[in-house]
């Protein structure tokens, strides 16, 4: 799924840049309050995208017979050694700019049960952006059940079960806004810390796009996919949504409004890889940028944060922060961060993940049989 490799890079640029806007680059207040808002909630519904595909990329590649165990292999490896690496640079930096005598929530970060606890001095903390694979964690555990559940729907209700996962992601934030507690207010989005939990970082909640993801990928296997729905249909879809998500209620607006034509997107994208139609993500520039994306991930947060504060630190209310620059010398950093970012993942790619994967992913072949092929199932 070369176009689906190639749209997880694109997807990692809004959520690059949202973090990017939070640091306060900019020596204009109202230049970084700017920058904020224009961004809106396009990381958020990025990270919408990946948990939908992961579903959805889960189901493609999914061979029951390999067993549980060796799934749940793979996916471990896939992100513990990676995510423990940067872990360990997260540790030494935070060290060095600041205090460790707080070790719950990185002892938690370690083991990937951050996003189970509604308290930002666990989902909030290190390397922040982890929490997402404590959710992915979950996933993990509960894929194989819910592949044989999934698996056993009729092909004919596939949509029917699609719309209710959507539903589902509708009515959490519908939930959230009146039933969690609002005690808590958050400094930026208007919002309680509680609401935001419930929305954003609890499992459970993710749990639904992905399950969406899943049933996109059954509804394609099964021939059940609507032939006119292309990407060209899709991504104006997604715009549509976008915008008018915007325009609703803080909440609705990381993934509500847009996990449908997200989805769409998602499918007919393999769709047309099925019937041999390529894109511009297909490019293998574009695909081997996608495959950094994991590591990217991992580490551009770090940069953001960390090399803001290398450039040089000022105290403000007992914290330590980055200096401010003009507009040209601003977006001169943003772009150095982002290559800086790029240059990282291709390291922890290459001497880190790829490694890895060839080492352990697979249980090593017993003494005289024969050895897995380098293109069996992955």
């Amino acid at each position: 799924m070369d176009s689906l490799t190639g749209l997880r890079f694109l997807a990692m640029i809004p959520v690059f840049l949202f973090h990017s806007s939070l640091e306060g680059i900019f020596d204009n207040a109202r230049t970084d309050w700017d920058y904020l808002n224009a961004l809106g909630t396009s990381g958020h519904v990025a990270v919408s995208y990946f948990f939908v595909l992961s579903g959805f990329v889960l189901t493609w590649s999914y061979r029951p017979a390999d067993g549980v165990g060796r799934f749940w292999r793979r996916r471990l490896f896939r992100i513990l050694p990676s995510h423990w690496v940067a872990l360990v640079a997260v540790i030494l930096l935070i060290g060095h700019y600041g205090d460790l005598t707080d070790w719950s929530g990185l002892g938690a970060q370690a083991l990937l049960l951050q996003a189970w606890v509604p308290d930002p001095s666990y989902f909030d903390v290190g390397n922040t952006v982890t929490w997402s694979l404590s959710a992915d964690l979950a996933v993990y555990a509960l894929f194989p059940l819910l592949y044989r559940l999934i698996e056993r729907i009729r092909p004919g209700l596939l949509w029917l079960w699609a719309g209710a996962c959507v539903l589902v992601t509708v009515l959490v934030p519908v939930v959230a806004q009146n039933f969690v507690a609002d005690d808590r207010p958050m400094p930026l989005f208007g919002v309680s810390i509680d609401q935001y939990w419930v929305v954003y970082f609890f499992p459970l909640t993710r749990l639904a796009e992905c399950l969406l993801g899943m049933l996109l990928a059954r509804i394609v296997l099964t021939g059940r996919w609507i032939d006119w729905m292309r990407p060209l249909v899709a991504v104006p879809l997604l715009v549509v949504g976008y915008v008018i998500g915007q325009q609703l209620p803080y909440l609705y607006r990381l993934s509500a409004a847009t996990v449908i034509p997200m989805g769409l997107l998602t499918a007919s994208l393999a769709a047309g890889e099925m019937a041999g139609r390529r894109i511009v993500l297909n490019h293998r520039l574009v695909v081997r940028l996608g495959e950094l994306s994991f590591a990217f991930y991992l580490v551009h947060n770090l940069v953001l944060k960390y090399g803001h504060l290398a450039l040089g630190t000022v105290d403000k209310d007992g914290e330590l922060v980055g200096p401010t620059y003009g507009l040209p010398v601003g977006i001169a950093l943003i772009i150095a961060a982002l290559l800086l970012s790029l240059l990282l993942a291709w390291v922890m790619n290459v001497l880190v993940e790829r490694p890895v994967m060839r080492r352990w992913s697979r249980p090593r072949a017993l003494p005289g049989s024969a050895p897995t092929p380098v293109g069996g199932a992955a």
